[in-house]
This record gives C-alpha cells, structure tokens and sequence, in this order.
C-alpha cells in the first residue's frame, strides 16, 4: 500500500543545503524523506538527529550515489518495493571545483549533469505513480548565460568554469524534461550562496553581501515540493516568493 504521506527523495541530504532541507521538510510532520547519501553512516547520523528534534517526523536514510547506475537501481529498486511511488525528486547532490582542466569539467560534467538525468530517468516510473509528481534540480545563478554576460550581474566576475559550466548544461536539462515529460512539473532552482557551502572563502562572501544562511534556501526548495510554485514550473526558480525568476 502506498504511504498516505508524499514520499520526497533528496539526492546529497547528509550535508550543505540537502541536510538542511530535510531538516525543514521534517519539521513539518507532512512528508515521508528519504534522505539520499552515499555515506550509510553519514545518514543514519543525520536521520537520528532529525528524528530526535522532530519525533513525529517519518524520514529515513536511503545509500545512493549518483555517479554509479549500480547504486542507482538499488535505491529505486528499495524506494519501488518500501512505497510504490515517489512524489517528488530533488536532484541536489553535486561537487564545485576551483581549478580547471580537461578532466576536473568531465567530472563535473558527470557529476553535476549526466548523474542527475540518470537518476531522473531512473525514478520516472515511480514518479508517474504520483498524483502530482515534482522534480527540482538545484542549479545556479552561474549557470546563467544572460547573468554571465551582464555587466551588472554580481554573478558576472566570478570563476568556477567547469562549475558554471555544468550549471549551465543542467539549466538546459531543466528545460527538455519540462518539454519532455507534461507527466510531471519540472523546476530549476538557484539556492544562492549558501554559508555552509562556502568553506574557505565564507568571510568574503559574507562580506560582500553574496552569502546567506541555508534555511531560506530550504523554504524555497519546500514551496516548490509543497506545490506553492507550480504555476511557474519549467522555469529557473530563486528565492521563495512566485516572481522570482534567473534568466537562463
């Protein structure tokens, strides 16, 4: 029998804007969250200590990297046969590297692009078994070809190239399945500078406005999954407020 509660599945849950999120979806006592991470141990920590602040929450951590069609099957084969359906499939995970080569793009590339179509691809079965089925992928205002060019954009000067350019192959993944797939609402979503996602360079970006604190960006990946967003599905998302729009 299917849960009563919708099943929300979040790729990357065991750190950054992931844990935060399932941490806010938990508060809310409504979702059954299965939180993605490669690290079985790094999720059943994070799922005991969700558990221990919101006793009434139903979350629970589910292995899956998203590098590995392996690892993929298996997580949709448990998700299949534990509740049936998934309601909603926020592609989260992903690596930002600094330097630049042949083989640190191609990595991003797989990482950021390639592993989150197969995942897509992979759940959709399961997806059409939802009455109304989500999917987020969590990009970046640097993958924004318009941002990138405008001299105004705060976005323009930074670096990140194999980052900005996976961000931008992913904006575009975005837009096919919103084409492709009318059996389901699709979203981009720009969660911002996040300060847990800075590392070295948190006080500069504090500093110059960029950074900010991981529940807001929490709030605008909830509204989307709650359905407060599904008039502007097929577009690339920021903030928490409808209106809120990236050029691609």
């Amino acid at each position: 029998m299917a849960p009563s509660r919708p099943v929300v599945l979040i790729t990357g849950g065991s750190n950054g804007i992931g844990l935060v999120t399932c941490d806010h979806l938990a508060s809310k006592g409504t979702f059954q969250i299965l939180l993605g991470t490669r690290s079985p141990e790094k999720g059943e920590k994070a799922v005991s200590e969700i558990k221990s602040k919101y006793p009434g929450s139903t979350i629970s951590s589910l292995q899956i990297d998203i590098t590995s069609d392996d690892s993929i099957a298996a997580a949709f084969k448990h998700v299949e046969s534990t509740y049936g359906k998934l309601d909603a499939l926020v592609n989260n995970a992903g690596i930002c590297p600094t330097e630049f080569s042949r083989s640190i793009l191609r990595e991003t590339l797989e990482t950021n692009v390639t592993s989150h179509a197969a995942v897509t691809e992979t759940f959709a079965p399961l997806l059409s078994k939802s009455s109304s089925p989500r999917v987020l992928y969590v990009s970046s205002e640097l993958g924004s070809i318009t941002l990138r060019s405008d001299p105004k954009s705060r976005a323009r000067d930074e670096e990140y190239k194999a980052y900005r350019i996976s961000k931008a192959a992913l904006n575009m993944l975005v837009a096919c399945d919103a084409w492709e797939h009318s059996d389901y609402k699709v979203f981009g979503y720009c969660p911002g500078y996040v300060i847990t996602d800075l590392a070295g360079m948190r006080e500069e970006k504090i500093k110059q406005g960029f950074a900010q604190q991981p529940d807001g960006s929490a709030r605008g990946i909830a509204a989307i999954v709650e359905g407060k967003r599904d008039a502007e599905a097929g577009k690339f998302l920021h903030g928490e407020e409808e209106g809120e729009v990236h050029p691609w």
